[in-house]
């Protein structure tokens, strides 16, 4: 991609009453806005895409849906623009394509299309709470009663932007994963898969999704975009693994322990505040094998060894998603590391020389996240 010749370094976030310099890919290009965080909040603006007028007819403005704009002004407009301009058939003598119709099992009907044109998976609003009635479909976190949608082609969390919008409202904050979603199961098999200690496996007790402050994904996410571009690695080999920490207070352990404490030595939520600090690196066992880094494993049993908490019989451990990038693996201690060795963008502790189980280092507070608070006994 060629940079932008119409904006610099010097450009100005288009969101009003920002004055922050835009953001600038590793490409060279500028984007429009400073960061995720403002570009979004333009997109999902109601004064700003009033104005945008509907795609195919070009003359009504286009249908908003909870804050969201869509590109039509309604159904048969997106459905005649799919259709290269045609008017969609109104003909009942064929029946709609499979993938039309309601995914309820034994519902003949055509699945709603919204406003965009877009099928949805169901029919009616009754079928949609039966969905999950029936354990078909994954629950919002929530409302808990509606379904989880696709958002670019990935599961979300939620089932429309109310909900979505809602939750974020108020991060940092952690919602309660019932126990018959998809990711429930995939979590809890890599923790009970990933103990590798010779001692019992324990049971997981709650499981907790953790979104953090809006800052820290942004962080986040451009700092993965600049590892995936730099390393060609796809998602810049964001790998999810453990991390065992101080937990000073009762979280997670019942649904009404959903709310984040404010005791300064619990690093638990003040991880889930603040994200990671490097700065306070090896302040509980006062050692790093390899240097001042952020570390984890993909042992789940090796990070439960790193876990103090007195206040409840449950322990807890943090599920994060750590850009690893180019890593390299060491077998030898090493404690004089700041950074990874050159050309490199993490750590690995090989088991087999000082180590017995795996460990992995970074040194970038934006290279990790925590995703998933785990409880168990």
């Amino acid at each position: 991609m060629c940079p932008d010749t119409q904006r610099a370094a010097t450009t100005q976030c288009q969101y009003p009453s920002c004055t922050k310099a835009v953001w600038k890919d590793p490409d060279g290009s500028y984007s429009s806005f400073c960061g995720n965080t403002h570009r979004l909040a333009m997109a999902n603006n109601p004064k700003y895409t009033q104005s945008r007028t509907c795609k195919n007819c070009n003359s009504k403005p286009v249908y908003i849906e909870n804050g969201r704009a869509h590109d039509f002004c309604g159904r048969r407009c997106a459905e005649e623009f799919n259709n290269n301009g045609r008017r969609p058939s109104r003909s009942r003598s064929s029946p709609p394509p499979r993938e039309n119709i309601c995914t309820i099992p034994g519902c003949p009907n055509r699945a709603f299309v919204d406003a965009d044109g877009k099928a949805t998976k169901y029919c009616s609003h009754r079928h949609r709470l039966a969905a999950v009635q029936r354990g078909l479909a994954d629950v919002c976190l929530f409302c808990r009663e509606m379904p989880t949608v696709e958002v670019g082609g990935k599961k979300s969390d939620f089932c429309s932007k109310h909900c979505s919008t809602a939750a974020l409202s108020r991060v940092p904050t952690i919602l309660d994963v019932p126990s018959g979603n998809e990711i429930y199961t995939d979590v809890v098999n890599q923790f009970t898969q990933k103990w590798e200690h010779p001692t019992q496996t324990p049971t997981v007790v709650k499981l907790w999704r953790i979104y953090g402050d809006r800052s820290v994904l942004d962080q986040f996410s451009r700092y993965q975009l600049e590892v995936e571009r730099r390393t060609s690695l796809p998602g810049g080999n964001t790998r999810r693994r453990f991390h065992g920490t101080i937990r000073a207070c009762t979280l997670g352990d019942t649904a009404a322990d959903g709310n984040l404490c404010a005791q300064t030595t619990c690093n638990m939520c003040r991880i889930i505040e603040s994200s990671f600090q490097r700065a306070r690196a090896g302040e509980r066992t006062n050692f790093g094998r390899f240097g001042e880094g952020i570390y984890t494993s993909a042992t789940s049993s090796k990070a439960n060894d790193y876990y103090f908490g007195s206040a409840s019989p449950n322990r807890a451990m943090l599920l994060n998603d750590v850009v690893m990038g180019k890593a390299i693996k060491l077998t030898t201690t090493n404690q004089s590391l700041t950074q990874p060795p050159s050309g490199h963008d993490s750590v690995i502790g090989e088991p087999g020389g000082d180590l017995n189980y795996d460990e992995c280092i970074v040194y970038k507070n934006e290279a990790i996240r925590a995703s998933f608070l785990i409880v168990f006994r």
